[in-house]
């Protein structure tokens, strides 16, 4: 059977057994004191449970990268979240953040992140632009965001899961580890009429791929629930970007699950 049929047919199941949003909502409320307004007075409150971050399946190349501890580079494809908007500066957005933050943990070596990101893309035109934008920077490791401007659309989802697909096989065809960044949580994306099957989508291909997904979307909700982070402080006045206060614990939180594939000492 082709892949794209097995995907397909694995979905089908998926859906129809009613698995519930991978990313749902939900949990107690428990207001913390109220946080100053530089980024740097929300590194505390970035933390959340380490089952989120557990990398459940491997990196090999990172891994490989890491324990040399020579050089390492990160292409973070996506749409305008991975580009920025929202931050007050590009040095804020979450790839920026996350060489910083990589530096820190590794800083013997040579890190770059490449920020690849083109705000209003849906994932037909990331996959159209791999070779250019991703592929010719030979990375270690591709963080792809994509499915909230499709589900925000309404796009189709077969061809969002089969493109996605697709374009993870073109990147580890080069022998490129990928990791998926889940959607956001924000009032936009939410509210968007197949939300949750678009949320289902990914973590479906991330099975059957066996690529690991950063789950933003349950990161964000336990920032709320714990009130952390409250939401006003999280998602900018258009009800769906990110501030530099969430670009900055997501990229700390990313930098911290890339680290886990080091192997151990």
């Amino acid at each position: 059977m082709e892949p794209t049929l097995r995907l397909r047919l694995l979905i089908a199941v998926w859906l129809v057994l009613g698995v519930p949003g991978a990313f749902a909502q939900g949990g107690p409320v428990h207001p913390v004191p109220a946080m100053g307004s530089t980024v740097e007075n929300f590194a505390a409150r970035c933390a959340v449970p380490a089952e989120m971050l557990e990398l459940r399946y491997p990196l090999p190349r990172v891994a490989r990268r890491l324990a040399e501890g020579k050089t390492l580079t990160v292409v973070a494809l996506g749409s305008s979240s991975t580009e920025g908007v929202g931050a007050s500066s590009p040095a804020l957005s979450y790839p920026a953040r996350l060489e910083a933050e990589l530096h820190a943990r590794f800083p013997h070596m040579a890190v770059t992140v490449i920020n690849r990101g083109v705000g209003g893309e849906e994932v037909l035109q990331m996959y159209m632009r791999l070779d250019r934008d991703v592929l010719a920077a030979e990375p270690d490791l591709v963080i792809w965001q994509a499915g909230v401007n499709s589900a925000i659309k309404d796009a189709p989802l077969d061809g969002f899961a089969e493109t996605l697909a697709a374009g993870i096989d073109k990147v580890r065809e080069k022998g490129v580890d990928v990791m998926l960044l889940g959607p956001q949580n924000a009032p936009r994306y939410v509210n968007a009429p197949h939300r949750r099957e678009y949320s289902d989508h990914l973590m479906l291909i991330s099975r059957t791929k066996e690529v690991p997904i950063f789950p933003r979307f349950r990161v964000m909700n336990h920032w709320q629930a714990t009130g952390q982070i409250v939401a006003k402080d999280a998602i900018a006045a258009d009800r769906l970007h990110m501030t530099d206060a969430s670009y900055y614990c997501i990229a700390q939180l990313i930098a911290r699950t890339i680290a886990s594939a080091a192997p151990a000492r």
